[in-house]
């Protein structure tokens, strides 16, 4: 059995630089928000030490709790969850995320309709990190750099307090909406695979 061992959490705040689409606000049985939870391989400064986060050091945890994870305001865990997570998407350059918030909880569908306006777009996670010895290097000034591989998360949260350019709110959806773009996907498949079947018959 694999051993690793759990740190105290840690907390990360992302801001966005810029809202892509944004697209309205409460819709009949559903609020979905989809942003970037974590960009991967940026330098950020946590105050006594600088950090950046590589990509696969969530694949554990997304594997593991891919629609469990609560997005929180604030990284406050007195109240209740907002939201939770539904999908989630890794890429080169970060991790993007998509929850389902809960639109009959006032503060919920306050903050879709705040990020929808610009005015609560930073993302921050909360994680734990899962080994002893990260990779840890001293410049010349003696200050450490390091790179997290490997750590659990364990929630994100909306925050109006940037303090790391990469992750930002960036679509804010009803349930129709939703539906629609799901639709939509679903139709390029349709047709992906019509022209790939085409083309077959033509060789």
């Amino acid at each position: 059995m694999e051993s690793v061992t759990l740190r105290a959490p840690e907390v990360r705040t992302y801001p966005a630089l810029e809202l892509r689409e944004i697209e309205a606000t409460k819709g009949a049985g559903g609020l979905w928000l989809e942003g970037r939870a974590v960009p991967y391989d940026t330098w950020t400064d946590v105050g006594w030490f600088m950090e950046r986060i590589t990509r696969g050091a969530f694949k554990k945890s997304i594997r593991e709790a891919a629609a469990g994870l609560p997005l929180l305001l604030w990284h406050d865990n007195r109240t209740f969850p907002i939201g939770v997570s539904t999908e989630w998407r890794e890429s080169d350059d970060g991790l993007d995320g998509v929850w389902r918030l809960d639109d009959q909880d006032p503060l919920a569908v306050e903050g879709a309709r705040k990020a929808a306006a610009g005015m609560l777009t930073g993302m921050s996670v909360g994680f734990s990190p899962m080994v002893e010895e990260d990779d840890i290097e001293l410049d010349d000034n003696g200050l450490p750099w390091i790179t997290r591989s490997q750590a659990r998360l364990l929630e994100v949260s909306l925050t109006p307090t940037p303090a790391y350019a990469g992750a930002q709110v960036s679509l804010v959806r009803s349930r129709a909406a939703q539906q629609q773009r799901g639709e939509r996907r679903r139709s390029a498949e349709i047709d992906s695979w019509r022209a790939f079947a085409e083309q077959a018959r033509q060789r």
